[in-house]
């Protein structure tokens, strides 16, 4: 008998009546909740009064097992029948004609997260051996005598089946009467500060409302009282450490306050993806099975709003790019532009500048441990985009950001006379090496030219996309380029590539003759000597070597060059030939 069927069986048929419009979406989450919490301890089930006369052989701390199902069965392979969650009932028939199966099967039913084994051990004088129990024991696997009980197996199955949908149907019908007032709340517009505060009220704690990057959305009352508020840096930095974000949690609090809040319950809050987590204070380290099915209940209802303002949100910002598209396309006429764009925070009294930030190949972004899960594709991209607009926020420069595609352009509002190329510039790499190393984003920049008129913005979105083209030829991850028309590798494209790769070629065959590690080692620096204007002291800083061996490789590339480094026509020839190798040999 399987009770999970036909109580999900039940609970549909009880919902469809009583919700109609609200089926699918509360079908769902119940199945989901059973389970979870709607389950019973081993020791609530033997409290029925059919099991007022069974006596428990050993396994007592394994009393708080959960039971999702009872099962009667008797046959040699009854392993590959029961359920995890099952409690198991039995006359020992097979175990007295094989002794040597029973320590097999508790072992494997304890493996597989089975309840217990309730046997009548005197139907067939079964005598359960002494190692059996001492292991049962020492897995805290309960193991019942149900000789004494005057009742049948096939009774004991029954009333306990019956004693299982009972208390799921209490506890059912509270989840319907706590869902139906969160609910209400949403539907009368009372939002989830009201939501938090019953929630307060219900669990008789503190609780409080964290966005997925652990943002205070929403707290109760009880952080006003300045003891309970001091908590807030214990609790954000309990949250630091792996737990599971995908069930609740129970998480220990270390501090040294005169509070009796030790504990704290963190429920997530999912929909297609995690919107955040329902904290609870808790005086103890479990929870009563019926306020779990409070916080759940209210979980679910915010996770319901949050999808709700999500798809707001997502719907003005599709409406925000297909303006901007429009604009960068030519689509939208200078009047149009500056009235619609109003709505978007376009500014066009001031003068702009369009930049374009797009994801490099090698970006691991999210392979890293995190506390998302199963993200969707759109998902994964507002979380981007959140990511980046948040740090371009912290430049103090004032923008508008948008996409295309798969780039992420900031319109950003400038004084011309105040304009620094050279720290923004700055700024933007550090804001690149930030999402790196912090995020695991690998994005590289392209900037454009200052401009005025508004239609103008097709140019400069133009320049940035050359500069980021530039950019990616030159196979280097995490660039900021800004447009030039007239830079050094604009000139080299200009030239056949044949040309190019001769001229590279001739100006270091001298070092064709050396194996290929020592040939990488002297050209790298040779590289960085020129690059460093010809000191030796940053050169050598820069390749963490002495400064001796410096002037020992550049003595070494004189000798096979045959030329002297420093002479101002061989040192350009080199530098041009640094130059040009980006363009041979990057990534296609």
């Amino acid at each position: 008998m399987y009770i999970k069927s036909n109580f999900f069986l039940c609970f549909q048929t009880y919902i469809t009546k009583t919700f109609q419009n609200q089926v699918i979406y509360v079908i769902f989450h119940y199945t989901i909740y059973y389970k979870g919490v709607l389950r019973l301890y081993l020791k609530q089930l033997l409290s029925n009064p059919i099991f007022s006369k069974s006596v428990l052989l050993t396994g007592k701390l394994g009393l708080d097992r959960l039971v999702d199902s009872v099962n009667l069965m008797d046959a040699p392979d009854i392993i590959h029948y029961v359920k995890p969650g099952q409690l198991l009932l039995s006359n020992g028939y097979f175990m007295k004609k094989e002794p040597a199966l029973m320590m097999d099967l508790i072992q494997q039913m304890d493996k597989l997260g089975c309840s217990g084994l309730a046997v009548k051990t005197k139907r067939f004088k079964l005598d359960i051996p002494k190692s059996v129990l001492e292991k049962a024991e020492s897995l805290s696997f309960p193991i019942i005598e149900l000789s004494s009980v005057n009742h049948s197996l096939g009774e004991i199955l029954e009333q306990s089946t019956g004693y299982l949908l009972e208390n799921k149907n209490h506890e059912l019908q509270y989840a319907i009467s706590i869902n139906k007032q969160f609910s209400s709340m949403t539907l009368q517009g009372k939002g989830m500060a009201l939501i938090i505060e019953t929630l307060a009220g219900i669990l008789s704690a503190p609780v409080i409302l964290l966005s997925h990057r652990l943002q205070i959305v929403e707290e109760s009352e009880h952080f006003q009282d300045g003891m309970i508020r001091s908590l807030l840096n214990n609790i954000l930095s309990a949250l630091q450490v792996p737990f599971s974000n995908k069930e609740p949690d129970t998480l220990g609090l270390v501090h040294s306050l005169a509070t009796d809040y030790r504990y704290m319950t963190v429920f997530p809050i999912h929909t297609y993806r995690n919107e955040g987590y329902i904290i609870q204070l808790n005086r103890d380290w479990k929870m009563d099975k019926l306020l779990m099915i409070a916080i759940e209940q209210a979980a679910h209802v915010i996770g319901m709003e949050f999808s709700k303002n999500q798809a707001v949100k997502e719907r003005s910002r599709r409406y925000k790019n297909e303006f901007f598209s429009d604009l960068i396309d030519g689509f939208i006429s200078d009047q149009e532009a500056l009235h619609r764009g109003k709505k978007y925070g376009l500014d066009a009294s001031r003068s702009m500048l369009l930049c374009i930030a797009k994801e490099d190949e090698i970006s691991n972004y999210l392979k890293q441990p995190s506390l998302s899960f199963d993200e969707t594709a759109i998902s994964l991209r507002d979380k981007k985009y959140e990511l980046i607009k948040r740090r371009i926020s912290l430049l103090g420069i004032p923008f508008t950001m948008f996409t295309k595609s798969d780039q992420f352009i900031s319109l950003f509002y400038v004084e011309e006379l105040k304009w620094d190329e050279i720290v923004f510039v700055r700024k933007l790499e550090e804001l690149s090496n930030f999402l790196y190393n912090n995020e695991g984003m690998s994005f590289s920049f392209g900037a454009g030219n200052l401009f005025t008129h508004i239609l103008d913005i097709r140019f400069s979105y133009e320049e940035a996309a050359k500069a980021l083209t530039y950019g990616q030829q030159m196979g280097k991850p995490r660039f900021v380029h800004t447009y030039q028309s007239n830079d050094v590798g604009y000139l080299f494209r200009m030239l056949p590539v044949e040309e190019l790769k001769h001229f590279y070629e001739d100006t270091f065959k001298g070092f064709l003759t050396l194996n290929e590690n020592e040939r990488e080692e002297l050209l790298k620096t040779l590289h960085v000597y020129y690059k460093n204007h010809c000191h030796l002291l940053d050169t050598a800083k820069e390749l963490y070597i002495h400064r001796n061996t410096v002037i020992y490789r550049l003595e070494k590339c004189e000798k096979i060059t045959g030329v002297p480094l420093k002479e101002s026509m061989q040192s350009l020839r080199f530098q041009l030939a640094f130059a040009i190798k980006p363009l041979l040999f990057s990534k296609k």
